[in-house]
């Protein structure tokens, strides 16, 4: 099930200042099937994310701007965004980030079956919350 019912594929938005890191984590998503959109900044993924209602956010810590935890608190605080789940992929150590409203924490770099396996568990979590 997807945010979108026309949707053909599950939508991931990947948010990093980093077009390396962003660049990774969607060759690593994408042969999976899943649809990915990019954001560079906190700003970008916070349009994103209410243009295109992803089904699931991937993002950093650390950017210029907005960091990832102001854009994830806007997120979770606007009607529209509030239900999609994120994922915390940073350099920072997980056990720190425990305040931020995550579905997940994974520590950079990351491994990509690692990576997989999480978005997958995200994604099925969120769906059979919605049922």
């Amino acid at each position: 099930m997807t945010a979108q019912p026309w949707r053909q594929k599950q939508m991931v938005l990947i948010v990093d200042d980093d077009l390396a890191s962003r660049e990774l984590l969607a060759n690593y998503l994408e042969p999976e099937g899943y649809a990915v959109v990019l954001a560079s900044s906190g700003t970008e993924a916070i349009e994103e994310a209410r243009r295109s209602l992803p089904d699931l956010i991937v993002t950093d810590v650390l950017m210029p701007g907005p960091g990832g935890l102001q854009t994830l608190f806007v997120l979770k605080n606007t009607p529209e965004t509030s239900e999609i789940p994120a994922i915390v992929v940073s350099g920072i150590n997980p056990r720190i980030l425990g305040l931020m409203p995550a579905a997940a924490y994974l520590q950079k770099p990351v491994e990509k079956r690692k990576f997989v396996q999480t978005v997958r568990n995200c994604l099925n979590a969120a769906l059979h919350k919605s049922i």
